[in-house]
C-alpha cells in the first residue's frame, strides 16, 4: 500500500525551506511583471529530479527553479539548482527524517500519548 508524501511539508523541507521562500518571491515578481507588461507572459518552472543514493533508502531530490519575466524591452531570466537528501519511508513516502527513527535523547515532549500511558503504569 502506498503512503503519499505530505506535499506541504515536502516543499517546506526542500533546501531547508529556502526553495519555498524563493518560489513565493519569484511568483510575486512574475505576477507583477506580467501586470506591468500586459501583452507579455511570465513563466515560472519548478523541475524535480529524484535519484537513488547508494543502496539505502535515501534519494537525492534535485530541484531546479527557473523563471522568465517580461520587461519593457525584452525579458529577464534566471535559474537556480540545489539538492536535498530525503528518506524514503514505507510505501514510498519521502521525508527529511526517517519515520522509524528512534528518539535517542528521550525528550519528554516528544513522547507519544501511548508512551506516556505506558510510563504511567
Amino acid at each position: 500500500m502506498s503512503h503519499p508524501t505530505d506535499v506541504t511539508r515536502f516543499f517546506e523541507d526542500l533546501d531547508g525551506g529556502v526553495l519555498a521562500e524563493r518560489l513565493g518571491v519569484i511568483l510575486s515578481h512574475a505576477a507583477a511583471a506580467a501586470t506591468d507588461n500586459p501583452k507579455k507572459k511570465a513563466k515560472v518552472t519548478l523541475d524535480l529530479s529524484i535519484e537513488n543514493i547508494g543502496s539505502g533508502s535515501q534519494v537525492g531530490v534535485i530541484h531546479k527553479l527557473s523563471f522568465k519575466v517580461p520587461t519593457a524591452h525584452g525579458a529577464t531570466a534566471e535559474d537556480h539548482t540545489t539538492e536535498t537528501v530525503m528518506y524514503v519511508n514505507q510505501g514510498g513516502e519521502m521525508s527529511l527524517e526517517p519515520k522509524n527513527q528512534l528518539d535517542m535523547i528521550g525528550h519528554h515532549h516528544r513522547k507519544s500519548s501511548q508512551q506516556d500511558k505506558e510510563s504511567d503504569q
